[in-house]
């Protein structure tokens, strides 16, 4: 149904990835395609995003999608160091720091989002004029409460060394242009977390079976994630505060509460597989033939490489990995 209305509606898709190769829409929120990649398909494990992202891009293509933009804990550690304590109290603001880079540059010119965030590394040093060219001075008002008592790191200390490398790092120098100012992969990383109730990583399926358990997850994470905010009243919406105390740093946060769980597609799914088991589907102009995703082909299993002993040689030389510990002890 998704995809016939984004054809129709035929506006480009922001959509993003990671490494289980999942597609979500982050306009919509929603799961639109997945991909299984099993590590004898590549030459190594490094290339399976790299699959799954290919296969991604032919199945929107294939099915006349057009994808308009596609988006892919130093400081605590470095705080554990000695003499460099104070670090913890910035990680925080760091963070912050970061989210406002991006979202302050709607336009994502990336030169100004490297001098914005490049500013920050003055700032905890307690200087907030002169950054540079595209960026001169801090945006905050006058620092007061909490912000002013907190201590400044002084230049040239071990503290110093260390948090100034990882802000001006090479890696940050590549990555912090490239941020998305109008979308953030969340909806990503809560669909993982739907993957591991559907499929946890510590039991093994076979490759169907690890599909249709990925594609039950999307069907479950696109049916509850239009949910609205719960509310007591009209006016008064429900919200939970939470503390909690990393690197022993007082946390507090604001938790939005939603409307419970919709299930709702679960009776659809059973009455729609009964039907088809009992051939009770009758064709008609007003029923849309479904979206083919299954894949046509099923990988081989991984352990078909290896090369399988006769049980007997098996029991034998198991039995005898025991015998020489015995006789070692």
């Amino acid at each position: 149904m998704y995809v016939r209305q984004a054809v129709d509606r035929g506006d480009p898709l922001v959509i993003g990835g990671d490494g289980r190769a999942d597609s979500p829409d982050l306009e919509e929120g929603i799961v639109i395609d997945i991909q299984l990649v099993q590590s004898n398909e590549v030459k190594n494990s490094m290339g399976m995003e790299k699959r799954g992202l290919e296969r991604a891009i032919d199945w929107f293509h294939n099915n006349n999608l057009e994808c308009g933009m596609l988006l892919k804990k130093k400081v605590l550690a470095a705080s554990r160091q000695s003499a460099c304590g104070q670090l913890s109290k910035w990680a925080k603001s760091l963070t912050n720091h970061l989210y406002w880079v991006a979202a302050s540059t709607p336009d994502g010119d990336g030169d100004l989002m490297w001098a914005n965030w490049e500013s920050v590394e003055n700032h905890i040093h307690n200087k907030h004029e002169d950054h540079n060219d595209l960026f001169p001075s801090c945006a905050h008002d006058t620092l007061e409460g909490d912000e002013r008592k907190k201590k400044r790191i002084k230049r040239g200390s071990k503290a110093s060394e260390k948090i100034s490398n990882i802000i001006l790092s090479k890696q940050m120098k590549r990555g912090i242009p490239k941020l998305s100012p109008l979308y953030q992969t969340s909806q990503i990383e809560a669909f993982h977390s739907t993957v591991n109730h559907f499929a946890p990583k510590m039991v093994s399926f076979s490759y169907y079976g690890m599909y249709c358990r990925l594609m039950v997850a999307a069907l479950h994470f696109n049916e509850t994630t239009s949910r609205v905010q719960a509310c007591e009243t009209k006016k008064h919406y429900r919200i939970n505060t939470s503390t909690h105390t990393p690197v022993k740093v007082e946390v507090f946060m604001c938790i939005v509460l939603i409307t419970g769980s919709i299930t709702g597609y679960v009776t659809s799914l059973m009455s729609e597989t009964i039907a088809s088991v009992e051939g009770q589907v009758q064709p008609s102009a007003a029923r849309q033939p479904p979206v083919s995703c299954l894949p046509e082909i099923q990988s081989p299993p991984l352990c078909s490489n290896f090369v399988h002993p006769e049980k007997d040689e098996a029991v034998l030389s198991f039995r005898a990995r025991f015998r020489k510990k015995e006789a070692s002890v």
